[in-house]
């Protein structure tokens, strides 16, 4: 099995739930508070580990982050090149949530902005056929960085464009799974969203993207698959189960699909098992905490839409 390595963001997370989500200039009373660990990168390394992954997390925090970086050593990720930054805080992200599991999220970068290209680690891929995973809450000269160089040292790397911003036609053609929802694919092709499962299926196939495959996330409607040697594309559906917040959901699909890539499962199936993590994850509130493990993924409930 390859291990994991994720380049990201790590967040401390503050989630609150209302009714309904609060216009502008509008007071809500929140009826939950909940307090986490968060960030894309510290939760797609926390999905990955809770399925059994060796994961190793690169990224910066502050000075106030012994709660967080204790959180994630307890979850099995290696921290042993996460730097701590005395100059700043650690991530933070607002976060509500409403009745409909819809929310808002305000961010404040923090320590994840400080992260640098001298800090992505000489061997980035120890081992040939390590899972690189890497997202775009980070700076784009780090992202390029991290995607080239995995490339040229034997990795297979999933970039996860969000927040949704422009890639380099080089960082592109390096990646092997490029992981965007409808609004991430959209940006990048200068577009409109996909409403349908269909739409996003015909926009892959005209887009012609230069990574090696596109996975597009779809919320309950699943993800479509476009790989680069099929005209085809390939929809896997998602379990119906009760949402009750979707943040995070995105990340357990990313940390999901690099676990199962690790063992050698097959692209398709591979995107599968990361739907059915996804939709797992929205049953709970918070990013990390409804995050499954290995087991919760072969109840009937998440095998029957595969």
């Amino acid at each position: 099995m390859s291990p994991v390595t994720v380049v990201g963001s790590v967040n401390r997370d503050f989630v609150l739930t209302v009714e309904d989500l609060p216009h502008p200039g509008e007071t809500v009373l929140a009826r939950r508070f909940v307090e986490g660990v968060g960030g894309k990168g510290a939760n797609q390394a926390v999905a990955a580990a809770r399925l059994g992954s060796r994961v190793r997390l690169v990224a910066r925090v502050g000075a106030d982050a012994a709660v967080i970086l204790d959180a994630l050593a307890a979850e099995g990720v290696d921290i042993d090149v996460v730097r701590s930054d005395e100059r700043v805080t650690t991530g933070i992200a607002a976060v509500v949530v409403d009745d409909a599991g819809e929310n808002t999220i305000v961010v404040n970068p923090g320590a994840n902005a400080e992260l640098g290209v001298d800090d992505l680690p000489g061997e980035l891929v120890r081992s040939p056929g390590e899972i690189v995973v890497i997202q775009n809450e980070i700076a784009p000269e780090v992202v390029e960085q991290a995607v080239l160089r995995a490339r040229e040292q034997g990795g297979v790397v999933v970039l996860n464009p969000a927040p949704a911003r422009p890639l380099d036609a080089r960082v592109l053609a390096a990646v092997d799974v490029l992981v965007p929802n409808r609004g991430e694919l959209a940006a990048l092709l200068g577009t409109e969203p996909p409403a349908t499962v269909d739409q996003a299926r015909d926009l892959l196939v005209r887009a012609a993207l230069p990574c090696r495959a596109v996975v597009v996330t779809l919320g309950a409607d699943g993800a479509v698959l476009k790989e680069a040697h099929s005209p085809d594309t390939l929809h896997i559906p998602a379990p119906s189960v009760d949402a009750v917040d979707t943040v995070g959901a995105g990340d357990t699909f990313c940390g999901a699909l690099a676990d199962a890539l690790g063992r050698g499962t097959a692209l398709p199936a591979a995107v599968a098992r990361a739907v059915r993590a996804a939709s797992h994850a929205a049953t709970g509130l918070g990013a990390q905490t409804s995050m499954p493990y290995a087991a919760q993924l072969d109840v009937p409930a998440f095998t029957s839409a595969s």
